[in-house]
C-alpha cells in the first residue's frame, strides 16, 4: 500500500524532527557590536581612573580622593610608587610605536599588542620590587630567550668598536656583535643593553630605556592611560564595520582586554573601593558622634 506525501489533509507527518530555521541577520551575535562596547566601556573607566587619581571626581559619588588622600593608601606606598612608576612609564613609552608602526591591519595591531602586554608581564616578573627574581627568567615567555650569537660565545656588548667592514664586499662581518642581535628585537637603551635587562633578556616591542630618575606616579599613571585610550581607540578606527571582523580578531581582542584589566584597572579599583568603604564607614560614626552628640 503506497502512501501518499505528508500534507495537514491527510494527517501525516514525518517522524523525524524538523530542522529549525535559521537565523535571522538581528539574532547572529554581532562581533563587531561586542569589540565596541567592551572597548568604549574601558576608555570610560580609564578616563574615570584618570580622573580619580587627579581629585577631579567622587568615587562613585562617595568620596573626593585627593593627592594625600592617596598617600595614605596601602597601594600608594612612597617604596612602591617608583617601581609602580616606572613600569607604567615603560608601558606607555612603548605602545606607541605598536599604535603607530603596527595597527596597518586589525590582526596585526591586536598580535603586536598582545605580544607587548605578555612582555610587560614578563618584565614585572622578573623585575620585581624587591629586585631581580631570576627564578622567573626561565619561566618567562620572551622571545629568543638565552640566544647566543655565532660559534656559542657569550652575550657581547655592542659598541663601534664591534663594527668592521668586510673589505671584500663592504658588509659586516659574521663575527660582529650586530649580527648577532635579531633585527626584530627593540634594544632601547644607554650604551645599547636597556634598563638593567639579564642577559638573554630581550624584547620584542617593549621599550626598556635606562632612567636618570623615577618617574612622577601621578603625572605617569595619567599619561599611561591617555596612551591607552589611544589604543582603544586605534582598534574602534581599525572596524569600522561589522564585516572586518573575525573571530580570530574577538579573540585576541578578549586577550589583549583581559591583560589590560589584569595589569592596570583591578588593582586600581580593589584599592579604591576598599580605602572608600573605610572612608565611608568613618564618616558615618563622625556624623553619629555629631548628631548623638547633643542628646548624651
Amino acid at each position: 500500500m503506497s502512501r501518499t506525501a505528508p500534507t495537514p489533509t491527510n494527517g501525516y507527518y514525518p517522524t523525524s524532527a524538523t530542522t529549525s530555521p535559521p537565523l535571522t541577520q538581528h539574532e547572529i551575535p554581532s562581533l563587531h557590536q561586542h569589540i565596541h562596547e567592551v572597548a568604549n566601556k574601558r576608555i570610560s573607566t580609564l578616563d574615570y581612573l584618570r580622573k580619580a587619581h587627579e581629585g577631579r571626581v567622587y568615587w562613585f559619588n562617595t568620596l573626593l580622593f585627593d593627592k594625600p588622600d592617596l598617600s595614605r593608601m596601602p597601594y600608594f606606598d612612597s617604596r612602591k610608587l617608583a617601581y609602580r612608576a616606572t613600569n607604567y612609564l615603560l608601558l606607555g613609552l612603548s605602545l606607541p610605536a605598536v599604535i603607530d608602526l603596527n595597527s596597518s591591519t586589525p590582526l596585526e595591531f591586536l598580535r603586536s599588542l598582545n605580544t607587548l602586554l605578555a612582555e610587560f608581564d614578563s618584565y614585572q616578573q622578573i623585575h620585581t620590587e624587591n629586585g631581580v627574581n631570576t627564578s622567573s627568567l626561565s619561566r618567562a615567555r620572551i622571545p629568543n630567550m638565552f640566544r647566543r650569537g655565532a660559534g656559542g660565545k657569550g652575550r657581547r656588548q655592542s659598541g663601534a668598536a664591534d663594527m668592521y667592514a668586510d673589505t671584500s664586499g663592504n658588509s659586516l662581518a659574521s663575527g660582529s656583535a650586530v649580527n648577532s642581535v635579531p633585527t626584530s628585537v627593540i634594544n632601547f637603551g644607554l650604551g645599547g643593553e636597556g634598563n638593567d635587562l639579564l642577559p638573554g633578556e630581550e624584547y620584542t616591542h617593549l621599550l626598556t630605556p635606562n632612567l636618570p630618575f623615577d618617574p612622577d606616579f601621578f603625572e605617569t599613571f595619567a599619561t599611561l592611560c591617555d596612551v591607552l585610550i589611544d589604543a582603544y581607540s586605534r582598534l574602534m578606527t581599525l572596524l569600522p564595520t561589522a564585516k572586518d571582523c573575525t573571530p580570530m580578531i574577538a579573540e585576541l581582542f578578549t586577550k589583549a582586554d583581559s591583560k589590560v584589566r589584569k595589569i592596570i584597572i583591578q588593582g586600581v579599583v580593589k584599592e579604591f573601593e576598599e580605602s572608600s568603604r573605610t572612608g565611608l564607614k568613618q564618616e558615618v560614626n563622625n556624623v553619629g558622634k555629631v548628631v548623638l552628640g547633643g542628646l548624651v
